[in-house]
């Protein structure tokens, strides 16, 4: 059943361009050691279910911000697994760590939570940085561009609204060790940038004399 779920996710996050299957496979990883370190005691059938799917609707998000992926992907995936005979039980649990996990409403569950931050810890650090140029890319944004945004307070094109998520400087966890990961992570986001606009500004060049 899980090989049914995962090829249905990848089929509608490669609509959404080529990082959306990636971000899947690592939040449905970093869910996995999340749980391992957190020592919690969740429904893996559910947390994983909920990994592959969180991202549904986010295509069509793209396409219209005013959508909340989160509440639409949960209405997408509620009709799919009951679909394909996901336990049904397990069916309204799969569907409210989706809804939550755009922050509509609190999490009551530990398999949201941690679904939450699995999906914002792959936002930030290197993987954050990698993850904006792809977007860039995608959408025609040169490294200038970028680097401009970076030092804006509002950012609304699509490729620039990553940054958004990678500058808050308290972001919100439901587990200690997620928010562990998260200061680690991002120690690297202003030095990069701030280096990044060095070199576009040309000032890490030593002058010599000839």
């Amino acid at each position: 059943m899980f090989k049914l779920i995962e090829d249905y996710s990848k089929e509608q996050m490669d609509k959404l361009g080529l990082y959306g299957w990636p971000h899947v496979q690592r939040v449905l990883q970093l869910c996995v050691k999340l749980v391992k370190l957190e020592k919690c005691d969740v429904d893996m059938e559910v947390l994983k279910a909920a990994a592959l799917l969180h991202d549904v609707a986010k295509h069509l998000e793209k396409n219209n911000p005013q959508i909340d992926h989160g509440v639409v992907g949960a209405e997408i995936a509620e009709a799919f697994l009951r679909k394909i005979g996901f336990p049904e039980p397990k069916v309204l649990a799969v569907c409210h760590a989706i809804k939550v996990h755009t922050h509509s409403e609190e999490p009551t569950s530990t398999e949201a939570m941690i679904l939450h931050d699995a999906d914002f810890l792959d936002k930030l650090g290197a993987t954050g940085i990698a993850t904006i140029f792809i977007k860039a890319c995608l959408t025609n944004k040169t490294i200038e561009e970028i680097l401009k945004n970076f030092y804006k307070e509002n950012q609304e094109a699509y490729a620039f609204q990553h940054i958004k998520w990678i500058k808050i400087k308290q972001p919100h966890f439901y587990t200690k060790t997620a928010r562990t990961i998260a200061k680690r992570r991002n120690k690297i986001v202003s030095k990069f940038f701030n280096q990044l606009k060095r070199e576009i500004k040309l000032e890490d060049l030593k002058t010599s004399k000839q």
